[in-house]
């Protein structure tokens, strides 16, 4: 089964312009744990975890005010709409991550979580 068969088009996303309390925000209020970053022209710089933002806010290495750019994670792992379901699955726990954002050239054109990957595929399970 290829990713373009399962992954969510539309995704949730911020603007590289946003602020750390604003990506923040927009996280609890979606319910998710981390959101793409893209430029004015839509080009995928990276992820901003809550993880990330929160931990930088508590140790002082992040401002509040600051842009979302200043806490973006360098741990940005991607698939291709044509890639294989099980080997993305297996590319996300040998990375530890649990989603993964699917892009064509620079663009995000989706995601998928590895619970999402996992439901679909026998054998495949979320990582613990």
């Amino acid at each position: 089964m290829k990713v373009k068969e399962l992954m969510r088009t539309a995704v949730a996303k911020v603007s590289l312009d946003a602020t750390v309390t604003e990506t923040l925000s927009r996280m609890d209020e979606w319910g998710v744990t981390s959101l793409p970053v893209e430029d004015a022209e839509g080009i995928l710089l990276g992820i901003a975890r809550h993880a990330d933002l929160s931990r930088g806010l508590s140790e002082g290495s992040v401002a509040s005010s600051a842009s979302v750019g200043n806490g973006l994670s360098s741990h940005l792992v991607t698939a291709t709409p044509e890639m294989d379901v099980a080997r993305v699955a297996e590319m996300m726990r040998d990375k530890g991550v649990e989603d993964i954002m699917v892009v064509e050239g620079r663009y995000l054109v989706g995601a998928l979580s590895l619970a999402e990957a996992g439901k679909a595929e026998t054998g495949l399970r979320p990582a613990v």
